[in-house]
């Protein structure tokens, strides 16, 4: 299984995530990896899994929760994996599967899953399956009905 380190830079934790394998309806080795990082980079959160979905979140009693999702699937690969870097420092572009949609997000979500411990606001993050296709396969609808305290 691959590694995620959750206090690396996001870009690099973005090209980390684009090198996963997560084409729709074949997540489970990129919600096993978040899964494991979370668990054991972000102790402060409460994880649990759904299906190919992981959801973490803090419970310090605040009067409010933000909730970020992000998509953990792709569309199907099409020479865009591995992740290619172009340019150097604040030039610098990555290209590949999902880096834009939606790997970018998912890495700036689990850095900051890791890095905020106090937050001011409860908040919950949710990695879901199955975006990019019908949407009866949507990880968000599942969720919402098998887990609606999330």
């Amino acid at each position: 299984m691959p590694s995620l380190d959750l206090h690396a830079d996001p870009v690099d934790l973005t090209a980390a995530l684009v090198d996963i394998f997560s084409v729709s309806e074949e997540e489970k080795v990129i919600a096993d990896t978040v899964q494991a990082a979370l668990e054991t980079q972000a102790p402060h959160l409460e994880v649990i899994r759904n299906g190919d979905a992981v959801l973490a979140r803090t419970n310090l009693g605040r009067p409010s929760r933000v909730v970020l999702a992000g998509h953990l699937d792709t569309v199907p690969v099409n020479e865009n994996m591995p992740v290619r870097r172009e340019g150097t420092g604040d030039d610098e572009i990555l290209h590949g599967l999902g880096t834009v949609d939606m790997k970018s997000g998912d890495a700036v979500f689990l850095h900051l899953a890791a890095a905020l411990r106090e937050p001011r606001h409860d908040i919950t993050f949710v990695f879901y399956d199955c975006e990019e296709i019908e949407a009866t396969k949507n990880g968000l609808g599942r969720i919402e009905r098998e887990l609606p305290e999330w």
